[in-house]
């Protein structure tokens, strides 16, 4: 099987898997995006772990579920205290367990151990706090925010391969051009403008708004991803996507957008 083919059939099914999870209802939802967090946590962790950090692996992941059930049972209206509790010991405990490792750089590890839970464990479950976004089932948001990322890297990538003379962060990713976000911008903006004729959710000031977002903080998400990898001396985050690498790889753009994307809503929207 070709590169190409591969790609796009691996793309076709994780277009649809997003699709299915997002369309049905926000149980469905919350577990998807709590299996695709677990997931990236593990490549971040099998990544740093390379370059022989020692981490604590059944706290980190405790921890990971912890959070991430406490923001999505949030989500629902349910004040379930007991897993943001197993969260909080959780991480105290990852810093006390490190106490009883053989470990030369201790604090290094303990860092990498709360990066990977800050970086994708709590941008991942915004998702369960969009999706129900004021208290309601709103899979069109959600949704939304991935066609604009997906819109993004399509045509940053076609523009940038077309018409890429002028590098745009040479030292993390050097073949990314300015002629490429601008191409990538410029389509997400449309595609913004598109998707609030079908959605009356809130204005389309709104969706500009969120499509600039996107595009804007999307892309230092992608190259906030590649100075990762830069460091740490790989190519992909993973092997689970045929022709497109990790789940690292097609979600870092989310882990920065969700997250803004949510704040935005929270306080100029409401």
């Amino acid at each position: 099987m070709n590169d190409l083919l591969k790609r796009t059939l691996t793309g076709a099914v994780y277009v649809a898997s997003v699709l299915a999870a997002i369309c049905f209802n926000p149980i469905i939802s919350s577990i998807y995006f709590g299996i695709i967090g677990i997931i990236a946590l593990s490549e971040f962790y099998n990544i740093t772990s390379k370059k022989s950090q020692k981490l604590n692996p059944i706290l980190a992941y405790l921890t990971a579920v912890s959070l991430y059930t406490t923001i999505a049972l949030y989500s629902f209206g349910i004040d379930f205290k007991i897993p943001f509790l197993i969260g909080v010991v959780s991480i105290i405990a990852i810093f006390i367990s490190a106490l009883y490792q053989k470990n030369e750089n201790p604090f290094t590890s303990i860092a990498y151990t709360i990066c990977g839970l800050v970086y994708i464990i709590l941008p991942i479950s915004t998702t369960n706090l969009i999706i129900q976004y004021n208290s309601e089932f709103q899979p069109l948001l959600l949704l939304s925010i991935f066609i604009l990322a997906w819109c993004n890297d399509t045509f940053a990538y076609l523009t940038g391969v077309k018409f890429g003379k002028h590098r745009l962060f040479e030292r993390h990713s050097p073949k990314k051009s300015w002629e490429g976000f601008v191409g990538g911008f410029l389509f997400t903006i449309i595609a913004g403008v598109v998707i609030s004729k079908f959605s009356n959710i809130f204005a389309i000031q709104h969706w500009i708004v969120i499509s600039v977002i996107v595009s804007t903080i999307g892309t230092l998400g992608d190259l906030v991803e590649s100075m990762f990898k830069r460091q740490m001396g790989v190519k992909d985050s993973g092997k689970i996507l045929p022709g497109h690498g990790g789940i690292l790889d097609r979600f870092d753009i989310l882990f920065i957008v969700l997250p803004i994307v949510w704040v935005y809503l929270e306080i100029i929207v409401k």
